[in-house]
């Protein structure tokens, strides 16, 4: 564990804190950097059910970059950035246990959203990543557990994707979105985060 912690802080540029708990598998390709900024974690339980033995992962390929901004990334989160892809998650957003970010390109998850568990990211479909595209959430963005967000989705601020949802297309600021394929259900939501 000490190993690993000294690692990503090998890494880090910018750092204020970044606190790591339970079982972390790591990667780094050459120049592959983590930069935090306020205090951010990784590898915390966020739901009870994780299994205490649950490994998070975080793997950077060459000339890649990870982004934690004063975030939390629960236990058995999968960070894989492939060589000279970005992985940012903005301030006081969670990603929660078991959730999977898979980035060839890009992948941006904005301010204060809430991501529960088992979500998946992908930003290509595996075909090579000239067939990739970014992925954006905007901030106050809140995603149902088992909900799968796929390349080149825009998804708009306030916005709730349902549970379950497989998103290939964006949606609107304060949409509610639901179903495979998912569609806009209702316009102009407000939640909280």
């Amino acid at each position: 564990m000490r190993a690993i912690l000294k690692e990503m802080q090998f890494r880090l540029r910018g750092a204020k804190t970044l606190r790591c708990y339970g079982r972390i598998e790591t990667a780094f390709g050459k120049k592959a950097n983590v930069r935090s900024f306020g205090t951010s974690t990784v590898g915390n339980r966020l739901i009870g059910a994780t299994p205490r033995n649950t490994s998070t992962i975080v793997k950077l390929g060459d000339n890649s970059t990870l982004v934690l901004n004063n975030s939390i990334i629960g236990r058995g989160v999968a960070i894989v950035c492939l060589a000279n892809a970005s992985v940012e998650i903005g301030a006081g957003s969670y990603v929660t246990d078991t959730s999977k970010i898979l980035s060839s390109r890009s992948i941006t998850i904005g301010c204060r959203c809430a991501v529960s568990w088992n979500v998946t990211f992908m930003d290509d479909d595996g075909h090579g990543r000239e067939r990739s595209a970014p992925i954006v959430i905007e901030d106050d963005v809140w995603i149902g557990c088992n909900a799968m967000i796929l390349k080149g989705v825009t998804i708009g601020k306030g916005s709730v994707i349902a549970a379950g949802a497989v998103v290939t297309r964006s949606c609107a600021p304060r949409s509610l979105v639901a179903g495979i394929p998912a569609k806009t259900i209702k316009d102009q939501i407000c939640w909280q985060s």
